[in-house]
């Protein structure tokens, strides 16, 4: 099998861009990777976007390159924020809200891992990828539910970027597999508590994805690509149309569900 891991171009003309301009998402560790292809994604479907990240200088990179792809470069603004620290979580929604109006969509894709075996994993690295992956994602999808049950007639959607790798098990990924299957429940009890008030909550899994930073960690990329039953690695423009859907209306009636995006990896 043959695996292409160049990113597809999407047009947003295939989607009902009328459901999702004018709104406002904000979009964590969206200055690479999945997070970038979905506020790509989103940027051309209409949506003003708040990118939030930790470094500055790859942030304000995105934020740039985005702003060459939309009529008015007020459209797209940074925000530097390090999404394992509750103040400056806070301080993110209170910037994104006062620059951008009340948050239509959150994608909760902030999220980290390293490959260690589980007899050398020490405490702290244990709590760093705890404290980023899932008390700052419940933190940002807690403080997004505040801003939007008061609004009853609009778009409101939480979406939790998870991975497949919290549905089975792969030696050396304690942390980052317990944090995503945290997430996974998570998003079922959120999901349950806020349907009356009409706030969806979903996840999005990706499996194997073509991103750069998968691709340097990851010495044996290639050849767990080819293993896919569709032949390749995702890419964030496959994740990307995943979170069109759950970001529009066309998902109004979809809450508590895990959109899995992997090629058909995690049937084995």
């Amino acid at each position: 099998m043959t695996q292409n891991t160049s990113t597809r171009e999407i047009s947003a003309t295939n989607t009902d861009a009328r459901s999702l301009a004018g709104q406002h998402a904000l979009v964590t560790g969206g200055s690479e990777g999945i997070g970038y292809g979905i506020a790509e994604r989103l940027l051309d479907a209409g949506v003003t976007i708040s990118l939030a990240a930790r470094r500055q200088e790859v942030l304000g990179a995105a934020v740039e390159k985005l702003q060459t792809r939309c009529d008015r470069t007020d459209r797209v603004s940074g925000i530097v924020a390090d999404i394992s620290d509750a103040e400056s979580i806070a301080a993110m929604f209170e910037t994104a809200q006062d620059r951008n109006g009340p948050l239509n969509v959150l994608v909760a894709n902030a999220g980290s891992g390293s490959v260690v075996p589980f007899l050398e994993l020490t405490r702290q690295q244990w709590q760093d990828c705890i404290d980023l992956n899932l008390t700052g994602t419940f933190l940002c999808v807690q403080a997004a539910a505040r801003s939007m049950i008061e609004r009853t007639d609009e778009n409101r959607s939480i979406i939790v970027v998870s991975s497949i790798r919290a549905l089975g098990a792969r030696p050396s990924l304690v942390p980052y597999g317990t944090s995503k299957a945290g997430l996974n429940q998570l998003v079922r009890l959120a999901a349950y508590e806020l349907a009356s008030t009409g706030v969806r909550v979903n996840a999005l899994s990706p499996g194997i994805t073509a991103t750069p930073l998968a691709q340097e960690r990851n010495n044996l990329f290639d050849e767990r690509a080819a293993t896919v039953p569709m032949g390749r690695a995702g890419t964030p423009a496959d994740m990307a149309a995943a979170a069109l859907y759950l970001a529009s209306a066309d998902s109004a009636f979809v809450t508590g569900t895990n959109l899995v995006v992997d090629g058909g990896e995690s049937l084995y």
